[in-house]
């Protein structure tokens, strides 16, 4: 049996609310430190994106895997989206056509982590989906031996 944990207070794991909430909060604050010392989306970022998507997909519980896998897209795309609007790389007074131009760009630029992380949340998606398959049906045939044992204790010889 799996301890509690420090999120979700009990075993069954995140919600696929939480864990985008958590990884949206880790991603904006990896943005806010790219912004402050590079002046743009750059690799703390990319590292903090990918490492709180892995470990959103880690804690999640097992029911809440297709929502944490569809998770990685949409957080990257709000957070380079309020990156290119509150920041944009080319300066402000550009107008809509070149901050649209400079979201484009960075939704572009940064693409190798959302791939990466992307890739990695599937991957445990369905490794952790397949153990929880097997897991179950484990506990069904155990559970059909037990009655099946039980139901031959009880019938008259």
């Amino acid at each position: 049996m799996q301890p509690t944990t420090v999120v979700s207070q009990n075993r069954r794991g995140l919600t696929a609310f939480g864990a985008s909430l958590i990884v949206l909060i880790i991603s904006a604050v990896g943005a806010a430190a790219d912004v402050a010392v590079f002046g743009n989306l750059s690799w703390i970022f990319g590292v903090l994106f990918v490492l709180a998507c892995v470990a959103s997909a880690l804690r999640t519980h097992v029911d809440d895997l297709v929502g944490v896998a569809i998770m990685p897209p949409l957080i990257y795309a709000v957070i380079t989206v309020a990156v290119g609007f509150l920041h944009p790389a080319s300066g402000s007074g550009g107008g809509l056509r070149t901050e649209a131009i400079d979201i484009g760009s960075e939704l572009i630029l940064r693409a190798p982590s959302l791939l990466i992380a992307e890739l990695l949340v599937i991957l445990v998606a369905l490794v952790r989906a397949r153990r929880a398959t097997v897991a179950r049906r484990e506990r069904a045939r155990a559970l059909a031996s037990r009655t099946r044992r039980d139901r031959d204790d009880f019938t008259p010889r």
